[in-house]
């Protein structure tokens, strides 16, 4: 489900971009051909691997454990946010 969600495809497009310019630059094309070939390996098996750990955890967590752990997301959300538009905003003041 993730390799097709649009948000997922242009977030590894904007990584994949920039390795795939200095490749492109820098070696030849079996080179290229090799490294986005890998990409897309690791891509995969992250997808399967992560599927495959919710998959195995799901009969440990109850109610409680995902509300919890939903709200320790939320917080560690909201601080990263609160951290970024702090450091945003004092950029661009100075």
């Amino acid at each position: 489900m993730s390799i097709s969600s649009p948000l997922s495809i242009l977030f590894w497009l904007g990584i994949y971009g920039s390795v795939l310019a200095k490749t492109a630059s820098n070696y030849g094309r079996t080179d290229l051909l090799i490294y986005s070939s890998m990409i897309f390996l690791g891509l995969a098996l992250w997808d399967i691997f992560v599927a495959a750990i919710t998959t195995g955890f799901r009969r440990f967590l109850n109610y409680s454990s995902l509300r919890a752990i939903s709200i320790l997301s939320g917080i560690s959300l909201l601080g990263f946010g609160v951290y970024f538009g702090y450091q945003g905003i004092k950029a661009l003041i100075l």
